[in-house]
């Protein structure tokens, strides 16, 4: 309830208290004036007095509480025990309005206890008159009553004054303080009831002494003030015990941690301890001042102290927070107190609390600050700095936990994700444009996964821990549909760039670990990554993990720096004339302790280990050393080296394959860059760029595993080609469908200058290739594969059937062939 509403509801009911005093006060002036015969006027004078004594002397039941305890009961009784009710009531009125104005109350307070007082004395008086008791001091001077009926009389009284003195004040009190009844009616019970029942022993006391001698009525205001006095001494040891145990549970509940908790227990603390009506607390709170205003009843206002409304209280007092060790500008509290001002007792009690606040807000904040640094090290501990996607480590943890839980176990899968040619965005862009692809690609993956956890492994590898599906192929349909939000372009830097990206995707069975569906996952991201497909399932039948590549990857770094490899050449041969036209690098690891390996196999191990650039350099300078060497022997062979797509997105390539070209003093076209189809296909502009730069240096372009992928004629038809070398899985099938191979040689013929059979076995196959049209081929029919440079040019110089550089007789011995010109496709963008 705010304040102006509890005065509007207080003034109506103590102008009806008092309405009813002077009510009570008419009735007695009217029966004193009715009476014919009057006691001597000074024994109403000395009750008055003994009244006002009384009532001047109230001692206080809490610290700044405004309800207090005073003998008034005691002088009302002795009141009715000799004078007749209208007096009891006159004297009563009279002594309390003259005892608070001495001690200085206002005059609503003076004429609210007067009327209250008047009442119980009314109250009292009609009780005892009731129970016939007659006053000592009427009509007669003289006791007409049994010692029984004036102590049972007297008894009464007190228990009718009791109940007005008990019950009046209870609503008033209950408004001013906007608490409730109970409370009030409970607060300082015990010793109010000490403080009656030894009033009620002095009025009977008093009874006595009339008895004995009227005069000795005199006497009895001073009997009250000493009983008062040792009261009050009592009462205030145990006001200082109470108001001290109040304080220490007071300043016990502020050991929180919860900083809003502190502020709220200081607010109904400082409330019930100081009887405040407002309560301020005021304190630095992060990079601005917090105000919470309340009062023990509740909060009013909590937020920025520039922000809150005026304050309306009156009489505010402030403290510092904090003890005089505390650093300045902690904060302050404020008090808006009603009544006298503080004690020094009060003060002291006052600053005592102002520094356990401060210390409970300190340590409070404090916490919060540790709590807060706690958890972002533990978020940083399981999240990626760059993108905030959760880590490898968070990702283990919440895999082990779906993995370890046999009703999720059928719904989880997961899935891994590389981006395509990620390191050519670095190398030619910078890491920061690196840095924004992977923070977009971050939060493209987090919209489409959904509640599906997203997780950057580190580099460009990303992985989604799938808990939805429920079979293998709803996994896959929902993997393919988050891989969608990557196919749309993005820009960067006013460059428009699209993004490929290879995903693996691997489901939990039963006997499942976190570690083997990772394996899994990652064998079925480098399938997909090797055979173009986009996303590949894994597949058991196809895993193919091998110890001896994980040897082969780490012995490889220092293998290529050291160049501990062979390069090795295949014999490119006329078909129709049997010589050798050509020659294609190729590379062999050759250690002995782990065999030779594949060139696809060494080439897709060196793209991941980060040696690319010297691996291309090496192989390019050994190819062109063979072919001065061939030169310089009588033979210019033109070499093909096969080289990665990654390596044209380096910006120096052109100028690195002048520069050894210049070095070797080898002519620009006896040199053939060689690339997959599939990597022309999804060659980006910077890759054309570099093409383009070789093709006007004089480099030859070519393309092998020609008819082997599904690139479009468009994207082929933008590099100038001038060979290309059809696979040798359609010389299989070309047994079984010899048309189909005529139509792919005849569109090699268009596309390019040349086109080499790959794989040429047999003389069958040699024949048929010639008369669909094909010129050259390489295979093992054309002699052992993989010969050294030296060995090469032995074959050539030894010759066969008599002619010089070649392997194989002419396909018809005694004829020439002769090639008609044909116009040269120049390559356009």
């Amino acid at each position: 309830m705010r304040n102006d509403e509890a005065d509007r509801r207080l003034v109506p009911l103590v102008g009806l208290i008092v309405c009813c005093g002077l009510v009570a006060l008419a009735w007695a002036v009217s029966r004193i004036a009715a009476t014919p015969s009057l006691p001597a006027l000074h024994h109403p004078l000395v009750l008055a007095c003994l009244v006002a004594v009384a009532s001047g002397c109230t001692v206080p039941i809490r610290i700044r509480a405004p309800q207090g305890i005073s003998p008034t009961s005691a002088a009302v009784l002795v009141s009715v025990a000799v004078l007749p009710p209208s007096w009891v009531v006159v004297c009563t009125a009279l002594g309390v309005a003259a005892g608070r104005l001495v001690a200085g109350s206002t005059p609503v307070k003076v004429a609210f206890a007067s009327a209250k007082e008047s009442l119980g004395a009314l109250g009292a008086a009609s009780a005892a008159a009731w129970w016939g008791l007659s006053p000592a001091l009427g009509s007669t001077t003289h006791l007409t009553r049994s010692w029984a009926t004036t102590a049972l009389a007297l008894c009464a009284a007190a228990l009718a004054y009791a109940l007005v003195d008990e019950t009046l004040p209870v609503p008033v009190v209950s408004l001013a303080e906007r608490t409730s009844w109970r409370r009030v009616v409970r607060r300082g019970a015990g010793m109010r009831a000490v403080v009656k029942a030894a009033t009620l022993l002095i009025a009977m006391l008093t009874v006595v002494v009339v008895a004995i001698d009227a005069r000795l009525l005199v006497a009895t205001p001073l009997a009250v003030l000493l009983l008062h006095s040792g009261y009050r001494r009592r009462l205030h040891l145990a006001e200082e015990r109470a108001a001290w145990r109040q304080l220490a549970e007071t300043t016990d509940a502020l050991n929180d941690v919860d900083l809003d908790a502190v502020v709220r227990t200081a607010l109904s603390g400082a409330g019930r301890l100081f009887a405040a009506r407002l309560v301020e607390i005021e304190f630095q709170h992060g990079p601005q001042r917090r105000l919470v205003r309340g009062d023990e009843h509740g909060l009013r206002y909590d937020g920025p102290a520039d922000r809150a409304p005026p304050r309306t209280d009156d009489g505010v007092v402030s403290v510092p927070l904090g003890a005089a060790t505390t650093p300045a500008g902690l904060g302050t509290l404020r008090l808006g107190l009603t009544g006298a001002a503080l004690s020094d007792r009060e003060r002291y009690t006052l600053r005592t609390f102002g520094s356990a606040l401060g210390t409970a807000i300190r340590n409070a904040v404090a916490y919060a600050q540790v709590t807060e640094l706690a958890a972002r090290h533990e978020h940083d501990a399981t999240h990626d700095p760059l993108t905030g996607l959760a880590n490898r480590r968070y990702l283990r943890e919440r895999l082990a936990a779906a993995l370890s839980d046999r009703r999720s176990l059928p719904r989880t899968a997961l899935l891994l994700i590389d981006l395509d040619h990620f390191k050519e965005v670095n190398d030619t862009l910078g890491h920061s444009a690196g840095d924004q692809v992977l923070i977009e690609v971050a939060r493209r993956l987090a919209r489409g996964a959904a509640d599906d956890l997203v997780a950057r492994l580190g580099g460009d590898e990303f992985a989604i821990l799938l808990t939805g599906p429920t079979a293998p192929a709803r996994a896959e349909h929902h993997a393919r549909q988050i891989l969608q939000v990557l196919r749309e372009p993005m820009d960067l830097d006013g460059i428009r760039i699209s993004l490929r990206a290879s995903a693996g995707l691997a489901t939990a069975d039963g006997n499942t670990s976190t570690e083997e569906l990772l394996r899994r996952a990652d064998v079925a991201m480098y399938q997909a990554k090797e055979h173009g497909q986009g996303l590949c399932r894994y597949d058991r039948s196809r895993d193919t993990a091998d110890p001896d590549q994980l040897a082969l990857g780490g012995e490889l770094p220092g293998a290529l720096a050291a160049r501990r490899y062979t390069v090795a050449f295949d014999p490119v041969v006329d078909l129709g004339s049997g010589t050798v036209v050509a020659a294609g690098a190729t590379v062999r690891w050759g250690q002995p302790d782990l065999g030779d390996q594949p060139a696809q196999r060494l080439l897709t191990l060196v793209e991941r280990s980060g040696w690319l650039a010297e691996f291309t350099r090496g192989t390019m300078d050994r190819a062109l050393a063979a072919a001065r060497c061939w030169r310089d022997g009588g033979f210019a062979l033109p070499v093909s080296i096969g080289i990665s797509s990654r390596s044209l997105l380096d910006p120096a390539f052109p100028a690195e394959v002048r520069r050894l070209l210049a070095a070797h003093q080898v002519p620009a076209d006896l040199l053939t860059v060689e690339l997959t189809e599939t990597t022309g296909a999804t060659c980006p502009e910077l890759a054309l760029r570099a093409l383009h730069q070789l093709h006007d240096d004089g480099v030859r372009i070519g393309f092998a595993g020609f008819g082997t992928s599904d690139a479009p004629l468009s994207a082929l038809l933008r590099i100038p080609v001038h060979l290309v070398k059809v696979d040798h899985q359609s010389l299989v099938a070309a047994d079984n469908s010899p048309l189909a191979l005529r139509s792919l040689i005849g569109l090699g013929r268009d596309l390019a200058d040349t086109v080499v059979a790959d794989g040429v076995s047999t003389e069958a196959h040699r024949r048929t290739l010639w008369e669909l049209g094909c010129a050259a081929g390489q295979g093992r029919l054309f002699g052992p594969a993989a010969a050294g440079a030296d060995q090469l040019l032995a074959a050539l110089r030894r010759g066969c059937d008599g002619v010089v550089g070649a392997l194989v007789p002419r396909l018809h011995p005694g004829a020439h062939v002769v090639r008609m010109p044909r116009l040269r496709r120049t390559g356009s963008g």
